[in-house]
């Protein structure tokens, strides 16, 4: 049995042996061949080896981060000025549109806040801009703004070339070039004249002032930065600038040293620049005046509530005034409001009552601030309708041989009394029926004689007259309501020119040597029974025949008869008195 030896313990040149028998003792070969191959083979593996090296334990990056780091390192430090120049015009594109486009939009937004304001103010600002020939946002601004820088300027120092400006309002950099190459120009004339006895930098200006803005400038060693300010500068503003311009020489070294009129690599230097564009409101001035104008509106809004409290109090009083005012018979005031500034009355008003305009005069009310919505409607009250019956009564006679009077007894009772002809009778009865509640009083009309129109005395013309007299009473009818045997007040008017007919057939009969008698025939319709509208007939005809009797007709002439039931196509009809008249001659 053979024993076995550690693989430790075998000689080294064991391996040296193989190597020799299978490439030889000569390697070059070898060496040659992995030379003209080793980027091949290297390039086929190393992404593969990367990936799987990544994958399995990390160490890939672990191991490149910190080597790039530290190359990058390396590589700012030994070329800072190549790799800022290379990202400055980057970054400093996307702050310069970011800047600029919030700049424009503000600038927008307070032109248009400011050309559409309207105060005292604005007026007069915008008329003294006017005056100045300037627009009226840089007239206020002036206004508003303790300072405000409004432009600047870098300015090539050796060549006068204007490099690039800022504005708060765009429309303003449209002169920079004008305005740089004026600057250079004064500046060297200021130089030139005042330069022989003193150093050249302290003959450079400095400072130039207007009516309206400072231009401060500040000279650096191949710059020149200028700023356009509205008001009174601040040593805070001239630190500002010094250190823009500074800063400026730091970053734009090289292109200021080598400029030969491009200034495409100064077109990121807003971001510089904009800083400087700074400004500072006249707050003392603006919190008195908007404290001067608080005080003025509150002083007017109190005046105005107080005024308007007045008036409201006053209207209310003189409402409650109208509610508590005892109208006259005639006037119901139903309601009492409040509205735009005067005070709204709704009135019932009857004809014959006093005029509301008399009512309200009478109790010391304004009718001015009174709007009346008047209404017209008919009073039931005791003092209207005695009113209308004693206008009635002033309406007639029509002739002067007529007469009526109207006398006023006690317990609310009248007499009317006087001599008239037939047709002033009936119109007088006719208007007196009329009369809405004349039913509520008592009034006696006995007393009223009716005399006749004309005295006939030829037989056959008194004989004609009896005839029409006799077929007129013949044809009237007295209508009841159902199951009524009691008149109606318009009934009752109606006997009344029954009577004074029946009076003049009498007078006529007498002449003419006849007998007046007069049939009342009470009837009534089949709504009932048989026996009843028997009994309710008479009981109308009775009643018909007791009325004139108290309107002075004789009533051994009246005869009642009943009827009973008549079944007419018309029920009213049935339920009716009717007259026939009979003449005959005295034996």
């Amino acid at each position: 049995m053979t024993e076995k030896v550690p693989p430790s313990k075998l000689s080294d040149s064991s391996l040296d042996t193989v190597r020799e028998i299978l490439i030889g003792r000569d390697d070059k070969f070898i060496q040659e061949k992995l030379k003209r191959d080793a980027k091949g083979v290297v390039s086929n593996v190393v992404s593969e080896a990367l990936i799987e090296r990544e994958s399995k334990d990390g160490s890939v990056n672990k191991v490149l981060v910190p080597l790039v780091e530290k190359s990058l390192h390396r590589s700012i430090e030994a070329n800072s000025e190549k790799i800022v120049g290379t990202l400055y015009p980057l970054v400093g594109t996307l702050v310069r549109k970011a800047v600029s486009s919030f700049l424009v939009e503000f600038v927008e937004r307070t032109n248009a806040l400011i050309e559409n304001s309207l105060s005292p103010k604005s007026i007069s600002w915008r008329f003294k801009a006017w005056q100045s020939g300037i627009k009226y946002s840089e007239y206020i601004a002036s206004q508003i703004y303790q300072y405000q820088v409004l432009q600047l300027l870098v300015i090539h120092r050796e060549t006068g070339t204007l490099l690039h400006s800022i504005s708060s309002d765009p429309d303003k950099e449209k002169n920079a070039d004008l305005i740089s190459s004026m600057l250079v120009a004064i500046n060297d004339f200021v130089a030139d004249a005042f330069g022989e006895t003193s150093a050249e930098s302290e003959n450079e200006l400095g400072e130039i002032k207007t009516e309206d803005f400072t231009l401060l400038i500040k000279v650096g060693p191949q710059a020149i930065l200028v700023a356009a300010v509205i008001g009174s500068v601040p040593p805070a503003v001239r630190l500002k600038l010094q250190q823009t311009l500074e800063e400026f020489h730091q970053f734009y070294q090289k292109p200021l040293i080598s400029y030969e009129g491009d200034n495409t690599p100064f077109d990121g230097c807003e971001s510089i620049l904009a800083d400087c564009l700074v400004s500072e409101r006249k707050d003392g001035e603006d919190n008195k005046s908007k404290r001067l104008w608080g005080a003025v509106l509150i002083l007017a809004l109190l005046v105005a509530l107080v005024a308007l409290s007045i008036m409201r109090l006053s209207l209310s009083i003189l409402k409650n005034d109208l509610h508590e005012l005892r109208p006259p018979p005639g006037i119901i005031v139903t309601d009492a409001y409040v509205s735009n500034g005067n005070v709204h009355a709704k009135i019932l008003r009857d004809p014959i009552a006093t005029s509301v305009e008399q009512w309200l005069s009478e109790n010391d009310i304004d009718t001015k601030r009174v709007t009346v919505l008047e209404e017209p409607f008919v009073s039931l009250k005791f003092g209207v309708i005695e009113r209308k019956l004693e206008k009635l009564v002033s309406n007639f006679p029509l002739d002067k041989s007529e007469s009526i009077t109207l006398e006023k007894g006690e317990d609310n009772s009248f007499i009317i009394s006087g001599t008239v002809l037939p047709a002033t009778s009936i119109n007088f009865n006719q208007q007196l029926s009329a009369i809405a509640g004349i039913s509520t009083l008592s009034i006696s009309t006995s007393a009223l004689k009716v005399k006749a129109a004309y005295h006939i005395d030829d037989a056959a013309l008194q004989k004609a007259s009896l005839n029409k007299l006799v077929n007129k009473i013949s044809s009237e009818n007295v209508l009841f309501a159902t199951n009524q045997a009691t008149l109606s007040e318009v009934q009752l008017a109606k006997l009344e020119l029954l009577a004074n007919d029946i009076k003049q057939l009498i007078l006529l009969a007498d002449k003419t040597k006849n007998v007046v008698s007069i049939v009342v025939m009470g009837a009534s319709d089949n709504s009932g029974s048989s026996v009843r509208n028997r009994v309710l007939s008479q009981k109308r005809a009775e009643n018909v025949v007791n009325s004139f009797v108290s309107l002075g007709v004789d009533g051994d002439i009246l005869i009642p008869v009943s009827l009973g039931e008549l079944p007419l196509q018309e029920a009213s009809m049935g339920r009716s008195v009717m007259l026939n008249v009979l003449i005959s001659n005295e034996q």
